[in-house]
């Protein structure tokens, strides 16, 4: 790949609009403000545990001897909350979605210190790395005061896939060394049958899946998940094949949902990233206006709608009650959110197809 192609793959493949990253930041703020904010529950768990106990995963955290009192993780959590609202609302835009992620990482860098370590790094990553986006520009306090404005940045959305290929291709070649590809082993299986008969997992397929005695399936399971998550690092070179991958990264994880009942609801704040959120802005205004797209009456219609959807469904997620669905993860939210996303998936892997075909045909 010389200069030239290398310049083009980092700026131009993927084309944003500030109205689109501006509905793409409320929806980040939101989502993680009911759904992934981590939960006070444990901070004194936390706190009262000696230092001795304190093991922090490589990195910033090991500049830390112990656990901090319960009065400074709540007064982290409490920073957090209103960092995340900060961004959401677009007040000093920039620097409230780095200390969003920056405080994120504190804390999550303590919780993971006790040995446990969640793979959701994403929704560190994301709020940081969109910072530098200008995803502040529109829909935001900072643009109704005309200040610290910035630069609609493409090339973030590059990075972030590139974090997201080198998830995949770390937890794909960790399966491609570890045995995965032994045909006289199904990892894949075992898998199956400790998340149903060690951890009790037995919602949805999980009873039909577990009693599946085929070798030849299993042994196509642990190749496919492999090959997925390895190749996931080449697709990222062309934005078409970044969102394919997506939206096989979505069936891969209905599927985790359905069979092994986990849901990875933090990465799909970064999946989100890749929507077309220019399409919805322009959708909802539309429909709204019928006439004008950008009509001043319905200017601010598409940030409400995606503020009303999420609070409509952080609501009714609590008024059923969070556990209704499956002992999982993240309980009902994870289930409604992959349900959700689905339908969408699929739809853009049938409009690739039929686009590539045509464009055989022609």
């Amino acid at each position: 790949m010389n200069q030239t192609k290398f310049s083009s793959w980092i700026f131009d493949s993927f084309k944003v609009s500030p109205e689109g990253l501006g509905l793409y930041r409320i929806f980040c703020g939101l989502f993680l403000l009911f759904f992934l904010l981590p939960s006070a529950g444990i901070y004194p768990f936390i706190s009262s545990l000696p230092h001795t106990f304190f093991q922090p995963p490589p990195g910033p955290m090991a500049l830390f001897d112990g656990f901090p009192s319960h009065s400074v993780l709540l007064l982290l959590h409490t920073m957090l909350i209103l960092s995340i609202c900060s961004m959401t609302l677009g007040w000093n835009t920039k620097k409230s979605s780095i200390l969003t992620g920056v405080l994120l990482l504190a804390i999550k860098g303590f919780v993971y210190s006790v040995g446990k370590i969640n793979h959701d790094f994403l929704i560190i990553i994301v709020p940081v790395l969109m910072a530098f986006s200008g995803w502040g520009e529109v829909y935001s306090v900072d643009a109704f005061l005309k200040r610290n404005m910035q630069k609609v940045e493409g090339w973030v959305l590059t990075l972030l896939a590139l974090f997201i290929g080198f998830m995949f291709f770390t937890a794909g070649f960790s399966k491609l060394i570890g045995g995965w590809l032994n045909v006289e082993s199904q990892a894949a299986l075992g898998h199956v049958f400790k998340q149903y008969y060690v951890v009790e997992r037995q919602d949805f397929l999980a009873g039909f899946v577990v009693n599946i005695n085929s070798p030849f399936f299993w042994e196509c399971v642990d190749y496919l998940t492999v090959i997925f998550e390895v190749g996931f690092l080449l697709a990222i070179f062309h934005p078409r094949s970044t969102r394919i991958f997506l939206c096989f990264a979505l069936l891969f994880h209905f599927s985790l949902m359905m069979v092994l009942n986990i849901s990875f609801l933090p990465n799909f704040l970064a999946y989100a990233a890749f929507l077309n959120w220019t399409w919805v802005d322009h959708f909802i205004k539309q429909k709204a206006a019928n006439t004008e797209v950008k009509s001043v009456k319905h200017k601010w219609l598409a940030p409400v709608v995606i503020a009303l959807a999420l609070v409509g469904g952080w609501a009714i997620i609590h008024l059923i009650g969070n556990d209704a669905v499956l002992q999982a993860d993240w309980g009902l939210a994870g289930f409604i959110v992959i349900s959700g996303s689905l339908p969408i998936a699929i739809y853009h892997l049938f409009d690739q197809l039929k686009r590539w075909i045509l464009e055989r045909l022609k």
